[in-house]
């Protein structure tokens, strides 16, 4: 017969055991894992849509197959309008970076804007010396951007794969939902039922009033980095090109909040500095305080409105937390720092609100 303190031992190490075996399943298995969170969170996005045609006597299976078919019909809208214009707009930022073609004088061109806004530094007069440091760097860079090309393309085709994945694995959350609830609950001892069942209703609630604040914020950095780009073109001459695309690609990043802005810079700079136009430093000073204006907008408005509101927190919070999330797991670890913090935050309240009522 074991003693309190050695019961309590036991009972330690085997929780100090699970921590060691979760977190080794954890880095052994992190495909697998963001797989089904993606599909969970695919999952909590689409099943009110599914809900609503389930209310016109549509049969589950039937509605969830719609929905999908939908989503497939908009990637596959997106992606076939999208993939020309990212093809045309590599293209001609690697033709600009050669150097290995003698009509080629867009370094020399770029230089003298330089040379031409900066007064009080004569660039010239150096040329010879400037473009015998800069050539090897640029073939350096264009042998890295090829080498990039080739690896997004192979990213390309294992996000399809996993894409594919997500759907499918999706598709069965969606059409399952209440047998997979049901089975969920009988592993729940009785006495925890109540406090489960509230608890799976919050968190579901939580995360889609977060991913529809993320979509919100996502879609205003978007629309607002596409408005500011074209000002920039119609009244300043900026040229900047693709800015649609620019716009989106911006609206994308702030998946993550925050980033969006500050991607969208550098993807409106890259091209202006490789073009290498007369005004180019005036263009690139326009860019940034267009993209530091949406910068603020979503900083002061949205963000901390739409996403702080969806999971009940304050904006240091929120930044904090991606910062962590960015430090243990990368971008991934930002993607889900938010939704994750405002999971353990849903379950911490409730456990300690309720625990006497559920008799935890």
């Amino acid at each position: 017969m074991m003693t309190k303190n050695q019961k309590f031992i036991v009972k330690l190490l085997s929780y100090l055991a699970g921590i060691f075996v979760l977190f080794f399943l954890i880095t052994k298995l992190t495909s697998l894992i963001l797989i089904i969170v993606l599909s969970i969170l695919l999952f909590t996005m689409l099943d009110p849509s599914v809900d609503k045609l389930e209310r016109y006597n549509i049969p589950r299976g039937l509605s969830t197959a719609i929905v999908i078919l939908l989503v497939f019909l908009f990637i596959g809208i997106g992606v076939s309008s999208l993939t020309p214009i990212i093809q045309d707009a590599g293209a001609t930022i690697l033709e600009k970076v050669k150097t290995n073609d003698p009509n080629n004088n867009n370094i020399e061109n770029i230089i003298l804007s330089f040379d031409k806004n900066i007064p009080f530094y004569d660039l010239s007069e150096n040329m010879p010396e400037i473009l015998d440091k800069i050539n090897p760097i640029l073939k350096n860079v264009t042998n890295k951007l090829a080498k990039t090309a080739l690896n997004i393309g192979k990213s390309i085709i294992n996000f399809a794969a996993n894409l594919f994945v997500i759907i499918f694995i999706t598709f069965f959350f969606l059409k399952d939902e209440r047998k997979l609830k049901k089975g969920l609950i009988k592993l729940i001892p009785n006495k925890h039922f109540e406090l489960s069942l509230n608890l799976m209703y919050k968190i579901q609630k939580q995360l889609a009033s977060y991913l529809k604040g993320q979509f919100l914020a996502a879609t205003s950095v978007g629309v607002l980095s596409t408005f500011g780009l074209f000002i920039l073109n119609t009244f300043f001459d900026a040229n900047i090109p693709y800015f649609v695309l620019i716009g989106i690609l911006a609206g994308l990043a702030n998946l993550i909040p925050y980033i969006g802005p500050a991607v969208g810079i550098v993807f409106a700079i890259t091209p202006v500095v490789f073009m290498g136009s007369e005004n180019m430093l005036f263009i690139i000073v326009l860019i940034i305080i267009t993209f530091s204006l949406v910068q603020m907008v979503d900083n002061v408005l949205v963000s901390p409105i739409v996403v702080g509101k969806s999971v009940d927190m304050h904006p240091l919070a929120v930044f904090i937390v991606l910062i962590i999330g960015g430090s243990l797991l990368g971008i991934v670890g930002m993607l889900f720092a938010v939704p994750t913090a405002g999971i353990i935050k849903v379950t911490i309240s409730e456990v300690i609100t309720n625990a006497s009522k559920y008799r935890v």
